[in-house]
């Protein structure tokens, strides 16, 4: 179900991953360590529910299915989902795919075991990136998983690694790279975070537990 938005971001969002699909999972490859300790941090068990929110080209949802978890991808942009899909069937893995914008999700509250965002909101505005984390609280039951960048914290290697990032990452990266995953989080009034560096890389994994609901 695709709920009709048209705002800059959205349009600029729709032109910037189609004109990368073509390469899109050449960076996936590169980052592939970080890839695996998100996916092990989400599919902790066999049958674990799990929406991947942003799922671009499916590359942790195929990952959790091929571990066992039942996977949900949903994306705004039907091209990268044409990808995904294609993966899926390539490899043989079960993932239902729809496309869906991450602020306005069309599925009830506390629904999937695990919600997901790889390497997502750093391609959001400040707004977009906690109202996106909000929906996905609000559609999980247990834990929300973040994997996305964490740059250095020395001035020097934290400008030349951002230098190198704005190569090919949307403008909206320079507003994450000042305030990172927490504060959203906090805005969001989740505190409960366990954090996992990926060695060797500029990404972190934040897993979130939920507060438990009542009812």
């Amino acid at each position: 179900m695709t709920r009709s938005i048209k705002d800059p971001y959205i349009d600029y969002t729709h032109r910037y991953f189609r004109a990368w699909l073509p390469v899109y999972d050449l960076f996936g490859i590169l980052i592939g360590s970080a890839y695996r300790r998100a996916a092990k941090t989400i599919a902790t068990r066999a049958g674990v529910t799990v929406l991947d929110i942003c799922t671009g080209t499916g590359e942790i949802a195929l990952r959790c299915a091929r571990a066992g978890a039942t996977v949900t991808g949903v994306d705004v942009t039907e091209e990268m989902l044409q990808q995904a899909q294609e993966k899926a069937r390539r490899k043989r893995a079960a993932v239902q795919f729809s496309t869906m914008d991450a602020r306005h999700l069309a599925f009830p509250d506390n629904v999937f075991d695990v919600a997901v965002l790889s390497l997502a909101l750093h391609d959001m505005p400040a707004k977009v990136r906690l109202q996106v984390v909000q929906e996905a609280a609000r559609v999980a039951k247990e834990r929300l998983v973040i994997l996305d960048y964490d740059l250095p914290r020395g001035k020097r290697l934290r400008r030349l690694a951002l230098s190198f990032l704005m190569l090919f990452e949307t403008p909206y990266l320079i507003d994450f790279s000042k305030k990172g995953v927490l504060p959203v989080l906090e805005s969001a009034g989740l505190s409960s975070v366990a954090i996992r560096h990926c060695p060797f890389s500029f990404f972190t994994v934040y897993e979130v537990t939920l507060p438990t609901t009542s009812g």
